[in-house]
């Protein structure tokens, strides 16, 4: 029988996945929110255009996780041990997205006026919104092909691709683990970070997304620099890391890295570099800021962040074109009072699928492989 899958935690971990969330929403909200109340202030900040950057941290911290959980088991070529791996990742998010999608189906049927609006473009750029909604559309976002295929066959919710993307690493991972495995030089692994995210990044500005948040394809590209940086660097913490100040100077530089990108945009596409140090500084689980990031409301937070993440965008959408035609009438308070229970109904249905629907699909995964494989190896113990 195999052994019970045991997951490291990292709490710090956790809460940033949380802060990745809030600022992705942010970057979608905060926008049309100050512009609903007359406030234009925020339309340029760093802090809400690179929000978008959050994803990629989500790609560098799920290739960190899943090889600090899942390093050990591919020791041999064994495809029971594949099988096993893939049957645990897809349970745990598939069944959501497809909730969601079968969710959405209705409204597009009963709101044709929906539909139209959200087909509206305003420049040859964003062209292939004339698709949205469509039922091509629904078949490649169902089936999570939007960022393996170039054709834009419509939208139906905005941040499955980026599920799409990881799904793609999931299959990748276990012939990256076999790669990685042989490497036992720390030094070695940071550099090979550091050139899979310079690759990115290469690839991204020769093909001048740089600056903007590429799906499609392209998304593949950012999926591909930060997963294959973030299990690098996860195996680094399997190997022990370095010593406790080796860590903070991990954590803090990673930070800094990620303000300055903040304070002077033009630098914001190496973020990702900061990104990454910071997570593995924060793996190890030392210093103020893993202390602070891992407090109950970022844990709290971090615990939705998946389904708050997968529900936000539409749910947005639709108040946005209910409500932006009658704000001008509304008022300021009225104004931030519906958008406020917007939020709030956002959080509720996260807190909602979290536990109805994650968890429960989180333990399904658990059975389905349990006594499939012959027992594996434990789990990396950890630096304190």
């Amino acid at each position: 029988m195999a052994a019970p899958f045991v997951r490291p935690i990292i709490p710090a971990l956790t809460g940033i996945r949380g802060v990745a969330a809030a600022w992705v929403a942010i970057h979608h909200l905060l926008p049309p929110l100050c512009a609903s109340i007359g406030l234009h202030a925020l339309d340029h900040s760093s802090v809400v255009v690179n929000g978008f950057r959050a994803v990629d941290l989500f790609f560098i911290l799920s290739g960190l996780i899943l090889m600090l959980t899942h390093g050990n088991d591919f020791a041999t070529r064994d495809m029971m041990m594949v099988r096993r791996f893939l049957i645990l990742r897809l349970v745990r998010v598939v069944p959501l997205h497809v909730l969601i999608m079968l969710a959405i189906v209705p409204f597009v049927l009963m709101q044709p006026d929906f539909v139209r609006w959200s087909r509206v473009y305003t420049s040859p750029e964003y062209a292939y919104r004339q698709y949205d909604f469509s039922w091509p559309g629904f078949i490649q976002s169902l089936f999570l092909l939007q960022a393996l295929t170039v054709a834009k066959l419509g939208m139906w919710n905005g941040p499955s691709w980026s599920l799409s993307a990881e799904v793609l690493g999931y299959f990748l991972f276990p012939a990256l683990t076999w790669s990685l495995s042989g490497i036992h030089r720390r030094s070695l692994l940071h550099l090979l970070a550091a050139v899979a995210l310079a690759a990115e990044c290469g690839v991204l500005a020769a093909a001048h997304h740089a600056y903007n948040g590429p799906s499609g394809p392209m998304g593949s590209i950012r999926m591909l620099g930060g997963f294959v940086a973030g299990m690098a660097l996860g195996r680094v913490v399997m190997l022990g890391g370095g010593s406790a100040r080796a860590a903070i100077i991990m954590t803090s530089g990673g930070a800094l890295l990620v303000m300055l990108t903040l304070i002077v945009p033009v630098l914001s596409p190496i973020m990702v570099f900061g990104f990454a140090w910071l997570l593995c500084g924060l793996a190890c689980r030392t210093g103020v800021l893993a202390r602070l990031l891992g407090c109950r409301p970022a844990l709290w937070l971090g615990a939705i962040s998946f389904p708050f993440y997968m529900v936000h965008f539409f749910l947005f959408k639709v108040f946005e074109w209910h409500f932006a035609p009658r704000f001008a009438q509304m008022g300021s308070i009225a104004t931030l009072t519906a958008w406020a229970v917007l939020i709030g109904i956002m959080l509720a249905l996260g807190v909602t699928l979290h536990k109805w629907v994650e968890r429960p699909c989180h333990r399904l995964a658990r059975r389905l492989v349990a006594g499939r494989v012959a027992p594996i190896m434990p789990p990396p113990v950890l630096p304190a």
